[in-house]
């Protein structure tokens, strides 16, 4: 105890002559800190291993729990840690929970949940952490008025609200490194290096340095690593390039598709149009076919005709072999023989009777011509006279009296009516006809003129038209009298009569010529009869020649329609294929699957860049912070001294190999490794470099607590006490948490323990 009490006081010393030569202000700046300092209050435990509703209230310095193995000293530790920063892996893209997540599962099989109170920069916070494996709940108070502050703080990448990280710039790992101390390499040290300040020019660097590499990591990790994340700039391009590559394969294969239909419709093209020549030629065949046919049955049909001398050079023209071209010949002469005349004298007198019949017939109707002629001169001759005879009674109205002009119309009217029995009498039934009816016409006239007038100048042209009717009168029965004079007769019955004898004289020669003719035309038609029965036996060999090449130009024509019909229905359904394929474009689902593997390349490039960025930062700032390994090994070669009574002065940490141990042996004057110790003294060189880095991340944030489980096993006595005046000179200002199984440390740390209210001694009961 007097030991305990020594070292209390020779520590005690040393402060207060520091003090002395310290300023007010610097006193005054010591106090602030320790107000500011990080302490853990109270922790309540609800579910967390073994601890179920476990309440604990901690001493502003050292808390000393004391307690055997297996009573959960450890499961407490990891407590606290859980409560204040949860249980997920730092520095990893995904939601990985820690071993330790396994490892504390509530015994009760309930909920991890944990409720702690904390001071940080003079501020109580009370933090509620229920921690589900999918998703951490948790909610932050500010006390003393309970005010809601989670919503705050923003989740993070894993869906976690970094409090204590946001509070102190220390992550999970970074924390556990600089204030609990183990016996283990650091697990962040290259992250612990960009924390650390070290001079005065340094302290304005330091910053920018880790900010640059936070907008690097969190631009990397934007891009992502691996192709198949979902949640990342790469994987979403790497996503889309798939796609675009299995859009482009489809185009692809669309269009060696597309390639082969038009060439297969190129092909079934020109066979359509082989096959539309070759059924333009079968139609040509069989309408020569169809024109046989026709020119047979013409031939046919006329070979029931007696053919006349254009006939004879039809069948001639026509005739389908020679064989049939001289049965021709031989009927048309056999045919000629039967019918030549046999007397020439009887000959010749039938050809002057008919030229004579044929002449007086031609006379006949000329004269009937005149006749006609004459008869309308002389109805018009009447028609003037009546006219002149009413305008000339008009005229002389006043001195003629009313009998005069009855008896004028009444000798016309018997005058018409003469020429009409003169008519009648000849058999002339239109010329009478049309006299009656003139004559009544003339009394009608009569009767009308009394009701007319005309001058002089009407007078003067019935008078010119009845002289002018009358001149055509007389014209026309001269040209009788001439007809009359050439055949002898003295009038018209005459030359009827005449006419009527050359008529019968024309038939009796007919009737002969007819009785001669009668047994020729036997012959004749004997010769026909046979011609035509030769004639139709070689059309009935021609018949199934024409028929054939008919049905088979029908049957070829049929081929070639079905041919062309299948090939327009491949046509058609390749076409409709196309239009089908017709969006499709191959040029721009290439230049889509360029542009999506240009981005993943553009990313990949950018990520490779910012690593090589950061790298080169943090190579750069390795280099520029090499000088902050001479603060850091000071202050760890300080303790080492502390700790073996000035056996080992110099020790030396290397930020380059994660603040890597180096000691000088003093007689031998070697660098030593870490690891060519014993393990009391590695256990002493651990205590130095966790010392060392939580002295200085505590000078650059606010006094952090201190953790130790256990570390004091491989200690000797000496460097036990020795170590324990340190930890409580550190605990004037840091809250200090020391777990342990053995009662020498309370032993030692007793007349601490009881003189002031600062410090506390927790013993855990083991609980079976």
């Amino acid at each position: 105890m007097a030991g305990v009490a020594g070292g209390c006081r020779a520590a005690g010393g040393q402060r207060g002559r520091a003090a002395d030569r310290q300023s007010g202000a610097k006193r005054s700046a010591e106090a602030d800190r320790r107000e500011h300092a990080v302490r853990i209050e109270e922790l309540h435990v609800k579910g967390f291993g073994k601890w179920q509703d476990a309440s604990f209230r901690f001493a502003p310095g050292i808390n000393l729990f004391e307690a055997p193995n297996e009573a959960g000293k450890s499961t407490l530790l990891q407590a606290i840690f859980a409560a204040l920063y949860g249980m997920k892996r730092d520095y990893v893209k995904t939601t990985r929970y820690l071993p330790e997540y396994e490892k504390y599962r509530p015994w009760h099989l309930g909920e991890y949940e944990t409720i702690i109170t904390y001071t940080l920069a003079g501020k109580t916070y009370r933090l509620h952490r229920t921690l589900h494996k999918e998703r951490e709940q948790t909610r932050l108070f500010l006390l003393p008025d309970w005010t809601e502050l989670t919503d705050v703080y923003h989740e993070d990448r894993r869906k976690e609200r970094d409090f204590l990280e946001r509070h102190l710039g220390l992550t999970r790992t970074m924390f556990t490194d600089v204030t609990w101390i183990k016996r283990e390499p650091l697990s962040a040290s290259e992250h612990l290096l960009p924390a650390l300040k070290g001079d005065a020019e340094a302290d304005d660097a330091t910053p920018v340095v880790r900010q640059l590499l936070e907008e690097l990591e969190r631009e990397a990790g934007a891009i992502g690593v691996k192709e198949r994340a979902e949640n990342t700039l790469l994987g979403k391009a790497a996503s889309l390039a798939a796609q675009k590559e299995q859009e482009l394969m489809q185009a692809q294969s669309m269009w060696q598709e597309v390639a082969q239909l038009t060439r297969q419709i190129a092909d079934w093209e020109a066979q359509k149009s082989a096959g539309e020549q070759r059924k333009m030629r079968v139609q040509r065949k069989k309408e020569l076919a169809v024109q046989r046919e026709a020119a047979w049955q013409e031939r046919w049909r006329r070979s029931y005709v007696l053919p006349d001398e254009q006939g004879w050079a039809w069948w001639m023209e026509t005739a389908a072999s020679e064989a049939e071209r001289a049965l021709h010949e031989r009927s048309k002469a056999a045919l000629t023989d039967a019918l030549k005349e046999p007397n020439p004298a009887l000959h010749d007198r039938e050809q002057e009777t008919q030229a004579q019949w044929e002449k007086v017939n031609a006379d006949y109707q000329r004269g009937l011509q005149i006749r006609r002629e004459w008869e309308n001169a002389h109805f018009q001759l009447a028609q003037a006279a009546v006219s002149q005879a009413a305008t000339g009674g008009r005229r002389s109205q006043r001195s003629r009296t009313r009998k005069s002009y009855t008896t004028w119309f009444f000798a016309i009217a018997c005058l018409f009516a003469g020429m009409g029995a003169i008519s009648l009498m000849f058999a002339e039934w239109t010329n009478g006809a049309v006299a009656c009816a003139l004559a009544v016409l003339s009394a009608l006239i009569a009767l009308a003129a009394r009701r007319r007038q005309s001058g002089a100048r009407t007078q003067e042209r019935g008078l010119s038209e009845w002289e002018t009717w009358h001149g055509e009168t007389e014209r026309l029965g001269d040209q009788l009298a001439q007809l009359f004079q050439v055949w002898g007769v003295a009038d018209w019955d005459s030359f009827l009569q005449m006419r009527e004898k050359l008529r019968e004289e024309h038939h009796a020669n007919e009737l002969a010529k007819s009785a001669v003719q009668a047994g020729s035309q036997e012959r004749a038609d004997a010769i026909l009869r046979d011609w035509g029965e030769r004639l139709r036996e070689c059309l009935n060999e021609e018949r199934p020649q024409w028929e054939q090449e008919l049905q088979a130009s029908e049957d070829e024509l049929q081929q070639a329609e079905q041919e062309l019909q299948h090939l327009r229905e491949q046509i058609a359904r390749a076409q409709g294929q196309l239009e089908a394929r017709d969006g499709v474009s191959l040029a721009k689902a290439q230049s889509e699957y360029d542009a999506a593997v240009r981005e993943v390349r553009e990313l990949q490039m950018r990520r490779e860049a910012l690593r090589l960025a950061g790298d080169t930062l943090r190579e750069a700032a390795a280099t520029w912070n090499r000088d902050i390994s001479a603060a850091v090994s000071d202050t760890a070669s300080q303790v080492m001294t502390q700790l073996s009574g000035g056996v080992y002065q110099q020790i030396r940490l290397d930020p380059r190999e994660g603040f890597r141990i180096r000691l000088l042996e003093p007689k031998t004057r070697q660098v030593l490794e870490q690891e060519q110790f014993s393990t009391g003294t590695q256990d002493q060189l651990y205590f130095a470099q966790r010392i060392a880095l939580f002295t200085h991340f505590s000078e650059q944030t606010e006094p952090l607590p201190l953790f130790l489980d256990d570390h004091f096993v491989h200690y000797d006595q000496q460097r036990l006490e020795q170590a324990l005046d340190y930890v409580a000179m550190l605990s004037e200002q840091h809250q200090i948490f020391l777990f342990t199984c053995m009662q020498r440390e309370g032993a030692y740390l007793q007349p601490l323990l009881s003189s002031a209210n600062r410090h506390a001694l927790h013993r855990l009961v083991l609980s079976r």
